[in-house]
């Protein structure tokens, strides 16, 4: 589907809170990567931080809570001083079952960040992993096959030698 632009996965280029989450999925007895489009719209507001999977009852408990997990670390980094003064929604795209596990919370701070600065991240680069209050990524787990299900939407979209996947910082050119 990625191959032939039914889902839009981005592995060039630079843009505005668009990186691509590389998640694990167990399906039987065989597991694989499969990389999701996460995007984020902020606004003036108050304080308010939506996850759009949740509103559409999309979202399982884990997700739920590495969503609450990544707003306390926002709310504490952010809001020390005076009240954060954003209305932010993020969601997965292109997103049709359910969306589970916390591995996401970090593309999701990395979605948001972006957009509260004006700085465009690298498309070639995939992340993963979820975040604790104080803004930490612990180890991840499927790590092998979210890096091979990356490299697979890197091989269909052309490899350019400046992808990979963070917080593991392995680039495509180094794989077999």
């Amino acid at each position: 589907m990625i191959e032939d632009g039914s889902i839009h996965i981005d592995t060039e280029g630079e843009v505005s809170a668009r990186p691509t989450d590389s998640s694990f999925s167990p399906w039987a007895d065989h597991a694989f990567g499969k990389p999701s489009r996460i995007t984020a719209r902020v606004s003036l507001g108050r304080g308010q931080l939506l996850n759009i999977e949740r509103e559409v009852r999309m979202s399982g408990r884990i997700h739920d809570k590495g969503f609450a997990i990544l707003i306390s670390y926002i709310q504490g980094k952010f809001g020390q001083s005076r009240p954060l003064s954003l209305q932010a929604s993020i969601g997965f795209e292109q997103s049709y079952g359910e969306i589970d596990g916390d591995s996401a919370s970090s593309t999701e701070l990395y979605t948001l960040l972006p957009q509260l600065s004006g700085k465009p991240l690298a498309q070639g680069i995939a992340v993963t992993g979820s975040i604790n209050q104080h803004g930490e990524v612990p180890a991840i787990g499927g790590a092998n096959q979210k890096i091979e299900g990356f490299f697979d939407v890197c091989k269909a979209n052309g490899i350019t030698g400046e992808q990979g996947v963070m917080p593991l910082v392995t680039t495509c050119k180094t794989w077999p």
